[in-house]
Parts: structure tokens; C-alpha cells; sequence
């Protein structure tokens, strides 16, 4: 698969504006059409004002998203090749993200973490965070400071749950595909001599479903998985981490681990995030 269409949201903050300029890099290289989202809601208070007042609230709203959307496209004038016509909603952001998403069939979210110095020290809680559960298609969250836009390992950690097709990794395939990258997979256990027989055999069809993309293994031994990430990140060059998040497992430990916000704060890498089979 191609990427064709890429919903990008931007709230005009610093971060939204790095994603973006992330997401034109990426649109370069893939010929995929941007599509910019401003989504806004309206205060409680004034929700549950008069209808006239709620109107013209609305309309405030609209006209200054309006404007910053034309100083973005003053300030990258290849978005006018690169892009199809920005859209504003009124909607709480995560909402208005994924619902976009949908009715435009896009094949990816290229989106900042709000207001966040690194890709997880603010994303719990974060409208990302709630992208990242809520989406059916892949998001590729940037943090602030990131400024590279090349592409060349790709770091997935994998638990050896069943994949049962190539068809549930096929987001990871194709954005591997996309840059020529390769993909490091990395497994952790916490006893080696005793890895069972079942992820031996998932390594297996792993190695069949990824023939064709540079890839290699690795395997490391310990209880914490975001320990032995960092440590693999700190002696190999790591562009993207991925993930495939499956509720109860390394997805919800990576996130509410602080070993992880450390290492993602000190090697300032986005996150790939894909659900299964999207």
C-alpha cells in the first residue's frame, strides 16, 4: 500500500507546526496528499449560552482558525501542491481527529503530542494518547524537538502475542516499505533459557511475513521491558519506535512506564503507533 491521504491536526502550537513540517517531509517522499485539521469546542460556560451567543462564539472561532490556517500555508508555500483544502470543526480534537480520519479514508495520522517536550512525557492523557486508542489507522506522533526526517531503522518491540496474518502487521510492512527502513525487532523476556515454544514458532512466521524488508532479531533478557529498550536505543541508531498496542500488555507498560518518558526524552524518537490488522 501507498499513502495517498494523511490527516495531519494542528492546534498552531510549536509542536503542531514540527509535526507539520515532519508530515510535508513525509508527503515529499511518498506523494501523499496532506489534509490539515484545526478542531475547536467551545467552553462550557458559553455551551450553555443562548443559541445567539453560542453562534457568534462559533463564528469568532472559525475566523481565527481560519487565519492561522492562511498564515501556515503563507509560511509553507508547498502546501498548496502538497495539500487538499484544510478543514475546521467544532469538536473536542480526539474526536474530531478520528471521525475525519474516517470519512476522508486516510491512511495515516501524522500529529505533535500537545504541548509536550517529548513524544511521552506529557502523552498520558494527552489528545494523542486518546488518538492512539480510538484510531483505526496508524498514527505517527512527532515530538517538539524532533527535526531529522529520515527514516532508516525502525525499532518494533514485540511481545510474540499471535499474529495470526501478515495482514496484522501490514501498517508496520508498509511504512517500513515506504522508506526502505530497517526493522530491528526486539523480544524481551525474562528468562531466555526458557522461552517457550510458542514464540519461537511467532518468530517464525514473523521472519515469513517480513520477507523481502531488511529486519533483524534481537533478544534480551530481563523483567523490564522499557529498560532493556532504552538500553538497545542508547548503541543503535533508532529513527522510529513502533508499536502495536493490545489492551494489558507492553503498549499500557511503555506508556505508564517513567523509564520510557526518560529514554524517549533523551533520544527525542516518535512513535509509530498501529492497532491490529488496520
Amino acid at each position: 500500500m501507498s499513502y495517498k491521504k494523511i490527516l495531519v491536526p494542528v492546534d498552531f502550537s510549536d509542536c503542531a507546526v514540527n509535526a507539520l513540517k515532519y508530515a510535508i517531509s513525509f508527503a515529499k517522499s511518498t506523494e501523499a496528499k496532506l489534509v490539515l485539521l484545526h478542531a475547536y469546542h467551545l467552553p462550557i460556560p458559553v455551551a450553555e449560552a443562548g443559541l445567539n451567543i453560542n453562534t457568534n462564539i462559533a463564528e469568532e472561532y472559525i475566523s481565527e482558525g481560519t487565519e492561522k490556517m492562511k498564515q501556515l500555508y503563507s509560511r509553507f508555500p508547498e502546501l498548496e501542491q502538497l495539500s487538499e483544502p484544510y478543514e475546521i470543526k467544532m469538536s473536542f480534537a480526539s474526536d474530531a481527529i478520528v471521525t475525519t480520519a474516517k470519512e476522508l479514508k486516510a491512511e495515516l495520522i501524522i500529529m505533535g503530542t500537545h504541548g509536550a517536550t517529548n513524544v511521552f512525557d506529557e502523552l498520558v492523557g494527552s489528545n494523542t494518547l486518546h488518538v492512539i486508542k480510538k484510531s483505526n489507522i496508524p498514527v505517527l506522533a512527532i515530538p517538539i524537538n524532533y527535526e531529522q526526517n529520515n527514516v532508516k531503522n525502525i525499532l518494533f518491540s514485540y511481545d510474540y502475542q499471535s499474529i495470526k496474518s501478515k495482514q496484522v502487521i501490514q501498517p508496520l510492512i508498509d511504512f517500513a516499505l515506504a522508506f526502505a527502513a530497517k526493522v530491528h525487532i526486539m523480544h524481551i523476556t525474562d528468562n531466555l533459557a526458557k522461552l517457550h515454544a510458542g514464540a519461537v514458532g511467532e518468530a517464525k512466521l514473523l521472519e515469513g511475513y517480513l520477507k523481502g524488508i531488511s529486519h533483524t532479531y534481537h533478544m534480551a533478557e530481563g523483567e523490564h521491558v522499557e529498560g532493556s529498550i532504552l538500553e538497545y536505543i542508547k548503541s543503535h541508531p533508532i529513527d522510529i519506535i513502533a508499536v502495536m498496542p493490545r489492551k494489558h500488555t507492553l503498549f499500557e507498560r511503555i506508556f505508564q512506564s517513567s523509564v520510557t518518558k526518560q529514554l524517549v526524552h533523551r533520544s527525542n524518537i516518535p512513535l509509530f503507533a498501529f492497532p491490529e490488522g488496520s
